[in-house]
């Protein structure tokens, strides 16, 4: 019989990961008739530029098929047509001419970013992780390499490592303590501690995350990740006084679950808690 709370949990996990775009039915109709045409233009025109730079390498390649050099500006430009319509092969074989033909560039970290997330994107996780690997080693206090070190993290939960993930998360944070993805590394290291059933450590990196975000939607967040945390181990009463807590937070952009959500889950957890009466009044 499949667990419910970890099913639950798990897919509250999901939600957060991907995200979930709200939809107001009352809408649809009329965003259906206005977005697809824009949609099919803008498929038609990706399609037209991929057929483009695919016939320019046509001509572009020497008696071995390898790629000529080109300007560093029209190698990366055709690895990201390339990319943009997830032909991930060709758009590494340009980043790689790129790298190749001009090592001095300083774009080539730019470069190694994007084999590496081309390789995530195609759930190639090892590869992935050897070139954030060599981005954050090679270029460790550029954009790119921040970047890396944040997407060396995803590659590991991907090849199931969560403990491992979240000590990259950790390394970020320490490491970069003004970077761009500061917050959600704080939020991407308790899922992964939480995981890893590390679940101590999880509590306290959701005190640390909740007092430096103080007033924003990622503490709100991080007691969402508490809620789901106190679900995922059927600690029913403390998940109800969680969902009740955060059932009073101001639900502002950026808050990754919704009232009526905490509101479900705190009369569930006060229903598996056995107090029926107080969760059919919730």
């Amino acid at each position: 019989m499949i667990n419910m709370q970890l099913l639950i949990a798990s897919f509250l996990s999901l939600v957060v990961t991907l995200g979930v775009e709200q939809v107001n039915p009352a809408k649809s109709a009329a965003n259906s008739l206005s977005v697809r045409p824009v949609a099919g233009s803008v498929q038609s025109a990706n399609d037209g530029a991929l057929a483009s730079v695919r016939r320019s390498d046509d001509s572009s390649r020497g008696a071995d098929q390898r790629l000529l050099r080109l300007s560093p500006t029209e190698h990366l430009r055709r690895a990201n047509i390339y990319m943009t319509n997830r032909a991930f092969e060709e758009a590494r074989e340009h980043w790689r001419a790129f790298i190749d033909y001009y090592p001095q560039e300083a774009r080539v970290p730019e470069a190694l970013l994007g084999i590496g997330r081309s390789y995530l994107q195609s759930r190639r996780n090892a590869e992935a992780l050897s070139t954030f690997d060599r981005l954050v080693r090679e270029y460790g206090s550029t954009r790119e390499g921040r970047e890396g070190l944040n997407f060396s993290a995803a590659a590991l939960l991907r090849m199931g490592k969560p403990s491992d993930a979240a000590d990259r998360y950790a390394q970020y944070i320490d490491r970069f303590p003004q970077g761009e993805r500061i917050d959600t590394a704080h939020l991407n290291i308790i899922d992964t501690l939480r995981e890893a059933g590390r679940s101590q450590e999880a509590i306290t990196w959701i005190g640390h995350t909740r007092q430096r975000f103080a007033g924003t939607p990622t503490e709100t967040n991080a007691l969402f990740a508490r809620l789901r945390l106190e679900v995922a181990e059927a600690n029913w009463q403390q998940a109800a006084e969680t969902a009740d807590e955060l059932s009073r937070r101001r639900f502002q952009k950026g808050v990754l679950t919704t009232p009526s959500e905490a509101a479900y889950l705190k009369a569930y957890s006060l229903d598996r808690a056995g107090n029926r009466r107080e969760a059919i009044a919730a």
